[in-house]
């Protein structure tokens, strides 16, 4: 006896691989009431409009770029588990002397590994499902009996099913090959945001808190920053740490986008695509580098006497004292000095000095005569050696010479405006003089001539 079955097409809206729909199906929904009807209409229509002018804005291809990827449309084969590991390290020395600046290099490297792909989605179709039927061949006329024999069947739809899902198996196959290779750069840091700092106030990082932007770094690579630091010359020895904060992003999840079905017969096939949706996940983490700042003699102008003055030599004395935490032997010290001023003997044996020891040593200096008064700035630079014998630079010294320049009468002004002075003194002098013989002569003009007349008179007689 066979068995009937009633052979139904497969549904349009079914997925004959997961059995869920991979199209939007309308809910039943009850018919709205007369009064919502209107409004319903001029929302539709409100939505419409602001729709056509958004898109009127902006060319076709790219609006096509802003249309949304419906779930429906996506296929995710794999769940992916790893993600970046990164570390920061100091490559060269990190150990500094104190009141030294340098440029340090951070290397900042990915160790993310991929730890496994779980498979998602299932692409092999299930085996089919056989079922035993007895089938009539022959009829025993001994025992007046039908002889039947045992067949396996499979039922037409059944049959369809595992023809269409073994069909769309290959094209499948693609699509979940080309997730796993995208599922594999999970592991790369990318878009990250590196800030460096440190907490200490003797250490000053030189990029001002600002950020340093690196594109990605990819799993079993490292990319190295440089950053430049200064020491401060009070610093007290001993290990210091550098914070290095990164905030990043990893690809943790991809899609696949189906480009479009193709439906025959009720079945559906998936189409190929190099598409896919690539969700990200954000990452904040803090690395600390340590650097070691180093014991040493730090040296300080405690005072400083004497002036200069322009065209001559003078003496400035200066004591030294070890501000540090290490004793110097058989230090010396050297003045740099520049025009306008000069010395014959511009170095200077300073011994050993002990921490919190000073010492005073007078320079001859010589200045131009035609510098300026004015507070000049003079650099002393200090060598020691240490107690294991090796040579070591001190932080340099800043020394402030005062210039002062005494008032003398002998000067090139002092000359030329004494000689414009008696220049105007003796042109006042001979104007008052002319202006005081004219008056004089209008006065005593007439008396004088009948004077002379009388005389003239007598020497006639």
């Amino acid at each position: 006896m066979s068995k009937n079955r009633k052979i139904q097409p497969l549904p349009r809206n079914v997925n004959p691989l997961r059995g869920d729909s991979i199209m939007n199906t309308k809910g039943e929904r009850a018919a709205p009431s007369a009064s919502e009807k209107p409004r319903q209409s001029a929302r539709f229509f409100c939505l419409l409009a602001a729709a056509l002018i958004l898109l009127s804005f902006c060319p076709l291809s790219a609006a096509a770029g802003f249309l949304p990827v419906m779930s429906s449309d996506t296929i995710d084969y794999y769940v992916g588990y790893g993600e970046p590991e990164l570390s920061a390290s100091l490559r060269g020395n990190n150990e500094f002397d104190k009141g030294k600046s340098a440029a340090i290099q951070i290397s900042i490297a990915n160790k993310g590994k991929l730890e496994k792909l779980t498979y998602r989605e299932y692409i092999v179709p299930a085996n089919l499902s056989f079922e035993s039927i007895e089938i009539f061949e022959d009829y025993d006329l001994v025992n007046n009996t039908p002889v039947t024999i045992s067949r396996k069947v499979v039922y037409l739809e059944d049959y369809l099913v595992y023809s269409q899902a073994y069909g769309n198996m290959t094209m499948q196959k693609s699509l979940a090959e080309a997730e796993m290779r995208i599922e594999a750069g999970r592991t790369t840091a990318t878009s990250l945001n590196v800030k460096f700092d440190c907490g200490s106030p003797y250490i000053e990082i030189g990029t001002g808190g600002d950020y340093t932007f690196i594109e990605s770094i990819v799993s079993g690579s490292y990319t190295v920053a440089s950053v430049p630091i200064s020491v401060s010359p009070n610093t007290p020895a001993g290990e210091y740490l550098i914070n290095v904060t990164v905030d990043y992003q990893y690809p943790s999840n991809a899609k696949m986008i189906r480009s479009g079905t193709t439906t025959d017969g009720g079945f559906t096939t998936f189409l190929y695509s190099d598409s896919y949706i690539q969700e990200y996940e954000s990452r904040h983490v803090v690395m600390q580098v340590p650097i070691y700042v180093s014991s040493g003699a730090v040296f300080e102008a405690t005072e400083i006497n004497g002036t200069i003055s322009a065209g001559k030599t003078k003496t400035v004395s200066v004591t030294y004292t070890n501000v540090g935490d290490e004793k110097a032997y058989n230090a010396e010290c050297k003045l740099s000095l520049m025009y306008p001023l000069s010395s014959a003997n511009h170095k200077a044996l300073l011994g050993d000095l002990a921490p919190g020891e000073s010492v005073t040593v007078d320079f001859p200096v010589k200045s131009h005569s035609s510098a300026m008064a004015k507070v000049y700035g003079v650099n002393s630079d200090i060598r020691y050696y240490d107690k294991d014998d090796r040579l070591k630079i001190a932080p340099s010294i800043k020394l402030d010479v005062e210039m002062i320049n005494p008032f003398t009468i002998f000067t090139f002004k002092n000359a030329l405006f004494g000689v414009l002075f008696l220049v105007a003194l003796s042109l006042v002098y001979d104007y008052s003089k002319s202006r005081k013989k004219k008056g004089g002569g209008e006065e005593n003009g007439p008396g004088q001539e009948t004077q002379m007349t009388e005389s003239e008179h007598e020497i006639k007689k």
